[in-house]
């Protein structure tokens, strides 16, 4: 069994390599399967400094205080984890935590972490995997499994999405494990002769016509499809004479091309969306409300049994159409810009004027830290700081006021039916829009060169190059 599994995105099954694919589909029996969790990500061990949590796989650092997060609505789960953490530090040292190890989690944290709804009055922190060292993380598990903690913590929240006010906030805390969804491998086998209509039938079927499809003649060298699938473009196959492979190599190529597509829109489709009937759609989450409340999962995680490999099973197209519903005002409030042109959230456009004003457009956008690591010098010496610090003031002055009418434009349109934690994690982000407002404000005012102006618009990044 594989202990040490790096932390890195687990594939979806149906991008595995086909063969793979099928030969999963024939050993289901083999697998773990549990809930597919929408939370947010925490790494926590202790290393030379001692007990840390972090976000490093996500480009964040090692954090040892709890204070060093800063007061920030993102972080206050960050922040309440960690003192969690702390708390339970001995149990997790007696359990076999030790120097050079990490684990990774999964945090719940409030109502609506993502986009599935989980519980409303408690927060869950469930252990997943080891990441570094040799710590036995069932044991961590077996150790805290339903162990519950207050945990108090002064927290950001906002009253009227405008401004950010600071209270001292109770979380109710449970340790858990990720929820193992129910199966029977049978239940996918054909079980009335005489019913082709069933299930187990329509399964049966389309896995048989997914892998004739495989061993059909591809019509180049006598070869199958599924050979042509494996024959790298790198070098001559075996079945191939070397001076014929120039021409045949085109060949491969464009039948491997069709190949793929044929078994992407008319194999995959249908037989995940068994699985997906079977396992993920009309289930609830062990953490959330009933289905009739609105409870539903995103997925589910397969883990082999022997060799710890992982895959996961989720329902795209429901999940994306509701996050993209969930996440819609607040993208298009603070989505970062990916580049000097096109369209830009609110938040996006505003950077990219006022680097544009600096003569550096590109420190607006996403790739302001590698435009940092090219330029030698950040502003241009024939900028007029006066003038541009006029326009920075004027143009933060106007943002507001054209936040402001968003902002009540965003409460009178909203409907009865949207989640009241939507509505919530919505307005956090118009406070936290503004606060960003207020703080370039700020920085304006009290600049003296341009480079102040640089320093107030990407100076997190100055640090990192």
């Amino acid at each position: 069994m594989i202990i040490n599994e790096l932390s890195k995105g687990i594939s979806h099954i149906e991008d595995l390599p086909i063969v793979e694919f099928l030969h999963t589909l024939s050993s289901l029996d083999e697998y773990d399967i549990t809930e597919k969790l929408d939370g947010a990500q925490i790494l926590f061990g202790i290393d030379e400094n001692g007990f840390y949590t972090s976000r490093e796989t996500k480009g964040g650092f090692r954090i040892y205080n709890e204070q060093d997060y800063g007061i920030k609505f993102q972080s206050t789960y960050m922040r309440s984890v960690h003192k969690l953490l702390e708390q339970v530090l001995p149990t997790l040292r007696k359990a076999g935590l030790n120097e050079g190890d990490q684990v990774e989690a999964e945090v719940l944290y409030g109502e609506l972490p993502n986009v599935v709804p989980y519980s409303k009055d408690t927060n869950y922190l469930i252990f997943l995997r080891t990441t570094e060292g040799t710590v036995n993380i069932d044991r961590l598990k077996q150790k805290l499994d339903g162990y519950t903690l207050p945990i108090s913590l002064l927290a950001p929240y906002t009253p009227d999405g405008r401004f950010i006010e600071l209270r001292e906030e109770t979380n109710n805390w449970e340790f858990s494990r990720a929820p193992k969804i129910p199966f029977n491998f049978m239940d996918l086998a054909p079980k009335d002769i005489l019913n082709l209509d069933s299930p187990g039938w329509d399964f049966f079927n389309k896995r048989r016509d997914l892998h004739s499809y495989l061993t059909e003649y591809s019509g180049i060298q006598g070869m199958y499809n599924r050979a042509i699938l494996k024959t790298p473009l790198n070098k001559c196959p075996d079945w191939c004479e070397p001076q014929d492979w120039k021409f045949i190599k085109s060949l491969v190529k464009e039948k491997r091309e069709e190949i793929n597509k044929v078994i992407q829109e008319r194999h995959i489709p249908g037989i995940k969306s068994i699985l997906l009937d079977h396992l993920v759609r009309n289930k609830k989450s062990a953490f959330g409300p009933l289905l009739e409340e609105g409870g539903w999962i995103e997925g589910v995680v397969l883990k082999h049994k022997v060799s710890g490999k992982m895959l996961k099973l989720v329902d795209k197209e429901v999940f994306g159409t509701i996050r993209e519903n969930a996440w819609k005002e607040r993208n298009l409030l603070t989505e970062a810009a990916k580049g000097v042109e096109g369209e830009h959230s609110f938040l996006g456009e505003l950077h990219v004027s006022l680097a544009r004003s600096l003569g550096h457009p590109e420190l607006g956008t996403i790739q302001a830290k590698s435009y940092l690591r090219k330029i030698e010098i950040l502003t241009e010496e024939s900028i007029d700081f006066k003038e541009v610090r006029s326009y920075w003031l004027n143009i933060l002055e106007q943002s507001e006021n054209q936040l402001l009418l968003k902002l009540d434009k965003y409460e009178k349109g909203q409907e009865e039916e949207t989640p009241r934690a939507i509505k919530e994690r919505t307005l956090q982000t118009f406070a936290s829009t503004f606060e960003r407002i207020f703080s370039l404000q700020e920085h304006a005012l009290q600049a003296k060169t341009s480079n102040d102006l640089v320093i107030a618009l990407v100076g997190k990044h100055l640090g990192e190059i």
